[in-house]
């Protein structure tokens, strides 16, 4: 039970990170978290952008406060019936990965019941442009721009290296060797990093069919402003 409490803090920090537009996405059971546009609900920005009102914004702040989450999280651990041990094998992974998709889905059905359909089509488009070219690992986003194969290939080394460098993290963390805010901090050059290389996969005119697929300009926020 330890070691899931444990899976599910790393898991937190990766979301927190990410909603707060720093975390980069990550290879196996964190990319259903990290790659659903709805996590951006909880920005204040996003929320500016969208013109949620009053009773979505409380649906929002209640359905992704940390506790809620926690207890969502920790029903999925539990039910899976793994241990972390086994979540270190590439069967393990994969197999919690599914797990997370299906819960993502239920979680996207769940939120968009809130949002009008133009809330829903703009705050993809806002995710794109926070993901940069880490959007490219959403197949619906991949299959738009038309990835070939031989591209797909590189986007698959890509991800493994990243997922192989989140583990090393995690057992850095299991090992009391890093705090969850270094975790963090870690998380987000990682990502960077991983956001620039695959940049370097596509074409130009990729890129560019990519920058007007999010629509017209997010502008961010910083905190204090």
């Amino acid at each position: 039970m330890k070691k899931i409490i444990l899976s599910i803090v790393v898991m937190m920090a990766a979301v927190a990170s990410f909603a707060q537009g720093g975390g980069g996405r990550q290879g196996g059971m964190m990319a259903g978290l990290q790659n659903n546009p709805l996590m951006l609900l909880t920005r204040e920005d996003v929320q500016e952008d969208l013109g949620l009102n009053s009773d979505q914004k409380l649906k929002v702040a209640e359905y992704f406060a940390p506790d809620a989450m926690r207890e969502r999280m920790m029903s999925v651990f539990q039910n899976s019936g793994m241990s972390f041990e086994d979540m270190r094998s590439e069967e393990g992974r994969k197999k919690m990965q599914d797990i997370m998709t299906k819960q993502m889905d239920s979680m996207k059905k769940e939120v968009e019941s809130w949002l009008t359909p133009e809330q829903t089509k703009r705050v993809v488009e806002i995710s794109l442009q926070v993901n940069g070219f880490r959007s490219i690992l959403n197949k619906d986003v991949a299959k738009s721009l038309e990835i070939t194969s031989a591209q797909q290939a590189k986007i698959d080394g890509l991800q493994k290296s990243s997922g192989e460098a989140m583990q090393a993290l995690m057992q850095k963390m299991r090992d009391q060797e890093l705090s969850r805010e270094e975790m963090q901090e870690k998380m987000k050059k990682n990502g960077d990093i991983m956001n620039t290389e695959l940049g370097k996969v596509l074409t130009d005119n990729q890129r560019a069919k990519l920058s007007e697929m999010g629509g017209k300009k997010f502008v961010e926020k910083k905190e204090g402003n």
